[in-house]
């Protein structure tokens, strides 16, 4: 009884492991050598999640064994179809969760604890390691509740909300610089409200915001484009599908509610694209614009694609060829009278270049090993000097993603990260092949229908457009700029992985 009794509790305890990771979020934003007792809250609730899975599964044999063996003759068959069904039922519930990336992770992880035995300071690597530790936690979670009937569409409006939070933060507490001319009158009426962040004391570094604006503006976008174009009584249709819950059913039927999630998307997404404008970070601009053409060059008919990729390409040849005719890209700005625009200057290059040679110093140095996660920003400036950056200034990374990884975690850990981009490229591919109408539709034990686009197909491609778009174009910026791993804006690459992920399975693994 007293067994029973625990395993109950446990497993309620098991049942809220999202509000637990939440109360440990902010020690592990914040570590301290006495906070960071808050990492043993992920392991902890892996073990509670693997124990429980398996307790559910003796249990459900052995009721499954009692009830074939009384009645061997005539449930022969019906014990073949239970254990087809309970087999399908503990791969879907039970168990760690199993993904295409768990072997990357598992190196990613295991080049945590080795860069440790690298850094010249477990506190200084701290931060980050709490932080990677939290996203790991984040993106189990995501792709465990992605397993129930509703569970993966409030982890996207999490994910959409969040990304709100984060523009309304960098709008309110950037520190922001004028780039851009014609951006100045607006910025200079921008209150500046949020200020002395954690590690942030002058405010939002402006290119941290924009990179990771990539990683969600694209799903707002794709989404906005994706309700505009159905009428109301299908978009009441699809919310009353989403959720269950008859107060919400009912609040549903309202169209005020309908109008209200079609254009608080389209401002949603106008504000954070107005944000990410005011960045005015150039790699993410670059960023953008590649992500948007790629996802034009999938969308478009195919007779069209090699139209519209001929248009790029002549776009680039004679770009370049003003440029050659203007001897040189400074020559040609100012002949264009944008001399005085400093966004259109080139001097940062140079010191990324610097940066970048120094960096692959350090991957030499330390090739299997890395120097420790958070060290580069101090080792640079003893071991590989720079001559034109102030020893003085704090480079907090390498300036760009793979070569930031490779310093924190080795060679090992970069394999890993760039395993974990082709992994869910290719389950997004997956989930876009899947033929329309596949998909089957059970329903729960409560009654409650299933996740399941099978319906609506050009959900399914808009979802991956979206999804994919933000992967790719955080990507693209990752080659000139960096959010280190660890990072507290990381918290969206985890959260877009534990989608995708999430997706992946719903659509493509488990037929529903």
């Amino acid at each position: 009884m007293i067994k029973n009794a625990a395993f109950i509790i446990l497993k309620f305890i098991d049942r809220l492991h999202w509000l637990w990771l939440l109360l440990a979020a902010p020690f592990l934003v914040l570590p301290s050598p006495v906070r960071s007792l808050a990492l043993l809250v992920v392991p902890i609730l892996w073990i509670r999640y693997i124990w429980g899975s398996w307790q559910e599964y003796r249990i459900q044999n052995i009721k499954l064994k009692i009830g074939n063996g009384k009645h061997k003759i005539e449930n022969r068959k019906l014990k073949i179809e239970n254990s087809a069904n309970s087999s399908a039922i503990f791969v879907f519930n039970a168990g760690f969760p199993v993904t295409p990336i768990n072997i990357s992770l598992l190196v990613l992880t295991l080049m945590v604890l080795v860069s440790l035995w690298a850094t010249y300071s477990i506190e200084q690597s701290l931060e980050k390691i709490s932080g990677l530790v939290l996203g790991l936690g984040v993106f189990f979670a995501v792709v465990r509740e992605s397993r129930k009937s509703s569970g993966w569409w409030w982890s996207l409006t999490a994910f959409l909300g969040g990304g709100l939070g984060w523009a309304t933060l960098g709008f309110l507490g950037m520190n922001y610089q004028v780039r851009f001319s014609f951006l100045a009158p607006v910025i200079s009426r921008i209150p500046v409200i949020i200020k002395g962040l954690p590690g942030e004391a002058s405010g939002l570094q402006h290119n941290a915001v924009g990179g990771t604006i990539l990683w969600y503006l694209p799903l707002y976008c794709v989404l906005s484009v994706y309700l505009s174009k159905y009428k109301i009584e299908n978009i009441k249709y699809k919310i009353e599908k989403r959720v269950s819950g008859k107060t919400w059913v009912r609040f549903t039927q309202s169209r005020v509610a309908v109008w209200v999630s079609r254009f608080g998307l389209w401002l949603g997404t106008l504000f954070i694209g107005g944000v990410l404008v005011l960045t005015q970070s150039r790699g993410s601009y670059l960023a953008l614009g590649i992500t948007v053409l790629g996802l034009l060059f999938l969308v478009v008919p195919k007779r069209r694609r090699w139209i519209l990729l001929a248009l790029i390409i002549l776009f680039v040849i004679g770009l370049g060829v003003f440029i050659v005719q203007a001897s040189g890209w400074e020559e040609f700005i100012a002949l264009m009278g944008l001399s005085a625009e400093s966004g259109f200057s080139l001097d940062t290059i140079g010191a990324r270049l610097e940066i970048w040679s120094r960096a692959i110093y350090g991957v030499q140095d330390f090739p299997f090993t890395g120097m420790g996660m958070n060290t580069f920003r101090e080792v640079v400036h003893v071991l590989y000097p720079l001559f034109t950056i102030s020893p003085d200034l704090d480079i907090a990374h390498a300036h760009n993603e793979f070569l930031q990884v490779a310093l924190d975690l080795g060679i090992p850990g970069l394999i890993a990260f760039i395993s974990i981009y082709v992994i869910s490229f290719w389950m997004l591919v997956k989930v876009w092949q899947v033929p329309s109408g596949e998909e089957t539709s059970p329903k729960t034990s409560k009654g409650q229908i299933a996740f399941n686009i099978s319906q609506d197909p050009v959900l399914k491609k808009v979802l991956v457009l979206g999804l994919g778009g933000g992967l790719f174009g955080h990507m693209i910026f990752g080659m000139t700029d960096a959010i280190s791993l660890g990072a507290k804006p990381g918290i969206f690459y985890w959260l877009l992985l534990g989608l995708i992920t999430g997706l992946y399975e719903r659509i493509e693994k488990f037929k529903i």
